[in-house]
Parts: structure tokens; sequence; C-alpha cells
């Protein structure tokens, strides 16, 4: 199994390099923010935000051709809209796509993590409260 796992700079990154050392898969492949340059990703896009989405539709071409490039099993993301870009670009090519909200999120899902519900294949939460609907509760990172 090929997994392309992808996250901005940060503790978003901090978490996912926690996800994918739990994780037993044939390859990892990792796709983070320019800032995170040193932290050996293979692939990078510029950071933005959601507020911002007019600089990340400038960069859903490099997404998609990131996501067909590997053409993983699975795309997973911890964030933020980086993340959410390219779990969008793989929505649009029929990929398996997980969401993993940031555990500083304890009151409310993310604004990326609400956008997210609308085409993920599966949205996780890590405060057992905030799972409802597509959102799932499985446990904590941290």
């Amino acid at each position: 199994m090929r997994v392309l796992l992808v996250a901005s700079f940060g503790g978003h990154w901090v978490q996912l390099q926690r996800l994918a050392a739990m994780l037993e898969v044939d390859e990892q492949v990792f796709v983070s923010t320019a800032e995170a340059q040193h932290g050996g990703a293979s692939y990078y896009l510029d950071d933005f935000s959601v507020r911002e989405l007019w600089r990340g539709v400038r960069q859903l071409p490099r997404a998609i051709g990131i996501v067909r490039r590997i053409w993983p099993d699975l795309i997973i993301s911890t964030g933020a809209a980086p993340g959410l870009l390219v779990l969008f670009a793989g929505f649009l090519l029929g990929k398996k796509t997980l969401w993993v909200d940031s555990i500083a999120n304890c009151r409310r899902l993310s604004l990326s993590g609400r956008v997210a519900k609308l085409f993920a294949s599966q949205v996780l939460t890590q405060w057992p409260k905030l799972a409802s609907g597509r959102v799932r509760y499985l446990g904590r990172l941290l």
C-alpha cells in the first residue's frame, strides 16, 4: 500500500510524523509546505489559509500533479489548508482520503476540517465530544 501524507510545517507536521510512524504500509510519500524543506518531504506546496483560497486555487494543478505522480492508495492529512488541497485533488481523482483534525481543536473542528467533511472519505477528530455525523473519534495521536 502506498500512502501520501500531507501537512503544513509546524504542529501539523509533527502530528503527521507521529501518525506515519504508526502506519504499516509499503511506501510513504510526504508533502509539506515550503517552510519544511529541511523536514524530509518529497514534494512541497506554498502555505496558505482557507481564508486565502485564491492562493490554493493557483496550486490545485500542482496538487493534482503530485497525486497523479504518486498515485497513492490513500491520502492522509493532519492539516492545514495545503493538506486539504491535496485531499481535494485526491477526491477529484477518485482516491481514498483521510483528514485527521489537529489535537489543538478541542472545542470544534478546524475550518479546514469542516471543509474536509464535504468530500473526504473519512474525517477523524482527536476529541470524543467532537465526533458526530461524518466525524469519528478513534483516539489521540499525542
